[in-house]
């Protein structure tokens, strides 16, 4: 392991040259007390730079030239952000090539670090470019990784057009029955915030009222409806029916994230099938008993199947998660649970590699994955498996602190994407969230994006009652123009 601490004089991207180092873990550590390693960038000419990086006795000297091809006209509003964005990849790609020598390690993504490397493949062939060629060798994705990106924006077609007028309404509930030892995301423990749980969707409610009032104000459609979180079906069912009706626009797609199997009843069942609800999600994540006890998840792999079985006689599309190098489980685990989550024969499942995240129960216990060839085998036998059972990749994301800097996968039966996956991941549409943490996001015909987020904490979203609305009908007005 090499111990290295980083300077450089581009310090609006040190960010993202840190992503670099930090996807070279555990290859490579950032330490205040470790060998200095520095990156220069000095502009040449207008279109040109040099990249200087030292290292011990390792030096390199890299001229790049950005392409025109991805630039707007200098006299557009958007040319700088092009221009900086250009710089910052060609300088992470000279950064990683860096790393990659002293360290003998070749990253399955090469320089991307960025959570949406599709998009990028879709910009380059809007640009009537080589994608693949593109990825390969100035990026440095492997051969793997590019040929499933590919495979992914191609079955995107048919779905990557959105409507000037169409938007994708989120609904948050941040609340679990307990909290999984992996989890980063603000969402409280049902137990500790039973008092709030009313009040919150009272106040859900009465703003989603007032999306439908926009929504019909601006003469919008809505493509989809999500309601995540957390865990939605953690409400009683007073409340959990009370959101889904306010949830049920006229839409092609309705999507509630059931997620823990503990959580979901008949009752439950009936209520999103009343209301119009064609998706779900039934999570087991693994079908390991030992792994769900360690990890937090308070059902066992008999509640999966009973529940699977009973969400089955509805007409919903399934989706299941599954996640890669959940803590001690070995390959031969990984393996069993895509196995018998093949068997079950869901429309979607996802394919999740573990993300080590700060407010996770594991990263504060100090946990860390343990082998980059054990992440690799995991998700390429998941890959294999699925596509041979009749499954397509259709989105992808990347997070940091992902084992071995891999990627979380969605894969679908022929004819079952999820709309809300693409667009939210692809950032294709514009979209209006719901509830504590929800962020509202406006797509611009540019490609320019806005985003518009509500308070994270449910106690701050509530005292926050009044401004929710207004807030969100001035950042959507005009937005059947966009």
């Amino acid at each position: 392991m090499i111990e290295i601490k980083f300077q450089t004089n581009a310090v609006e991207f040190d960010n993202d040259y840190m992503d670099i180092i930090r996807a070279f873990d555990p290859h490579i550590k950032l330490s205040e007390d470790g060998e200095l390693l520095k990156l220069t960038l000095n502009k040449v000419s207008d279109y040109c730079f040099c990249v200087e990086i030292s290292f011990r006795q390792e030096k390199l000297d890299s001229n790049f030239q950005l392409e025109k091809e991805f630039l707007e006209e200098e006299s557009s509003p958007y040319f700088e952000v092009k221009y900086k964005a250009q710089v910052k990849r060609h300088s992470k790609v000279a950064l990683y090539r860096f790393l990659s020598d002293i360290t003998k390690v070749k990253l399955p993504y090469g320089s991307l670090t960025g959570i949406r490397p599709t998009k990028l493949y879709h910009e380059v062939m809007a640009k009537g470019m080589d994608a693949d060629g593109y990825f390969l060798d100035k990026l440095d994705v492997s051969k793997s990784k590019t040929s499933l990106i590919k495979s992914i924006v191609e079955n995107q077609v048919g779905y990557y057009d959105v409507a000037e007028n169409e938007v994708d309404v989120f609904v948050n509930i941040p609340i679990c029955v307990s909290r999984c030892v992996y989890c980063s995301f603000i969402s409280a423990q049902l137990d500790k915030i039973k008092k709030f749980v009313t009040p919150y969707c009272d106040l859900l409610v009465k703003e989603l009222n007032g999306t439908r009032q926009i929504i019909e104000d601006r003469g919008l459609s809505v493509r989809s409806v999500y309601i995540g979180g957390g865990t939605p079906t953690s409400l009683d069912d007073a409340n959990f029916e009370r959101v889904i009706k306010a949830s049920a626009f006229d839409c092609k797609e309705f999507t509630v994230e059931a997620g823990r199997p503990d959580t979901i009843t008949r009752e439950k069942l009936d209520i999103m099938s009343k209301y119009g609800v064609n998706r779900i999600s039934v999570n087991p994540q693994t079908f390991n008993q030992k792994t769900l006890d360690a990890i937090g998840r308070s059902h066992t792999i008999e509640d999966i199947y009973s529940v699977y079985k009973m969400a089955r006689e509805y007409d919903f599309d399934i989706n299941m998660d599954l996640i890669a190098m959940l803590p001690n489980e070995s390959f031969e685990d990984f393996k069993y649970s895509v196995d018998c989550a093949i068997a079950l024969d869901p429309d979607n499942i996802t394919v999740h590699t573990l993300a080590i995240k700060k407010g996770s129960t594991l990263k504060v216990d100090g946990y860390e994955s343990d082998s980059w060839e054990k992440a690799n085998a995991m998700v390429d036998y998941a890959y294999e498996s699925l596509v041979n059972s009749g499954y397509s990749p259709y989105y992808m994301y990347k997070q940091k602190y992902m084992s071995g800097n891999l990627e979380n996968v969605g894969y679908c039966k022929k004819g079952k994407v999820c709309i809300y996956n693409i667009d939210i991941m692809e950032e294709i549409a514009s979209i209006i969230a719901n509830g504590a943490g929800g962020i509202s996001k406006r797509i611009f015909n540019q490609g320019r994006l806005e985003r518009l987020a509500n308070p994270k904490g449910i106690d701050v979203y509530l005292q926050r009652s009044e401004k929710l609305i207004e807030d969100k009908k001035s950042f959507f007005e005009h937005c059947s123009k966009i």
